[in-house]
């Protein structure tokens, strides 16, 4: 594989390139703690490289030939590089499927790579940290990672709260005029930042095993949502798929707009397909801060 394939496949295959952490207001979250601020900023500003492995793709598919001759070696191990957050972020998106699974489970070691190194990040042991990503409130698409024991119920809780590009465009202010332009714009979203289309074509014209880990994914989303991708796969028509995909997405999100939301306005308001929240949360131990 040269260079350039090898370079888009890395970040294919991790999520989207992650910039830009910022700190974001959370109504839900009370709470003021200086440790909880630090531990913030050390997440936006420390960075660390994890090791981890690929892993043949899991779960039925439509119409893709995918196929894994080999299970392990060496072009199976992946390295990447980033903050704590970005590594976070990009876990939660790389690991994101429908309802709590992930789409194909070729992913799944990454997510243990980035605890490691968040671990390894802090000495204390009262402090959960969340990179969430899901397109919109209630969302059956979407993804989680969490480090760390959740705070025990009787705990004073504080928590901060970064927010991190997921890869792709917020949603503009004229989609929503109205629920059915929205919902189009987020299931656009959804699918990019699931397949983003320009990296996935360089995988599939890549070698193994990331060609077919790329026939995999596509076979598995096919599969979610009732849409044939052989052909398009077949003529590396990545465009062409992620908008027949998106199209077919887009009906659902519409519903759960209209369900969850009194007015078009609201629901873009509560579109965070975009961003992927980091949520960290610490609390005091035996009367004393952790």
């Amino acid at each position: 594989m040269n260079a350039a394939v090898d370079a888009a496949v890395c970040l294919l295959l991790v999520g989207a390139a992650v910039f830009g952490v910022t700190a974001v207001s959370d109504p839900v979250e009370t709470g003021d703690s200086t440790r909880t601020d630090a531990a913030a900023e050390t997440l936006a500003t420390s960075t660390a490289t994890v090791e981890y492995s690929l892993r043949p793709g899991t779960g039925p598919v439509r119409g893709t030939p995918a196929a894994f001759p080999r299970e392990n070696g060496s072009e199976f191990r992946r390295t990447t590089h980033g903050t704590l957050a970005g590594l976070l972020a990009r876990a939660a998106v790389a690991t994101a499927g429908f309802g709590n699974d992930s789409l194909t489970g070729a992913r799944d070691d990454f997510p243990r790579a980035v605890r490691g190194a968040v671990t390894g990040a802090f000495e204390a042991s009262s402090l959960r940290v969340d990179a969430v990503w899901r397109p919109y409130p209630g969302s059956t698409v979407g993804g989680r990672v969490g480090v760390g024991a959740k705070p025990p119920s009787a705990a004073t809780v504080h928590a901060a709260t970064l927010s991190v590009p997921s890869g792709v465009e917020p949603v503009p202010s004229s989609a929503a005029d109205d629920f059915g332009t929205l919902a189009s714009a987020v299931a656009e979203r959804t699918v990019e930042a699931l397949v983003p289309p320009e990296a996935a074509s360089l995988a599939l014209r890549g070698d193994y095993p990331v060609s077919a880990l790329m026939w995999h994914r596509y076979g598995r989303l096919g599969h979610e949502l009732g849409v044939p991708v052989e052909r398009d796969l077949r003529a590396e028509n990545t465009t062409a798929l992620n908008r027949r995909l998106a199209d077919a997405l887009a009906p659902a999100v519409e519903a759960d707009l209209r369900d969850r939301f009194e007015s078009p306005e609201a629901a873009a308001e509560a579109v965070e397909v975009h961003r992927v929240r980091v949520v960290v949360r610490t609390w005091e131990s035996d009367g004393r801060a952790a």
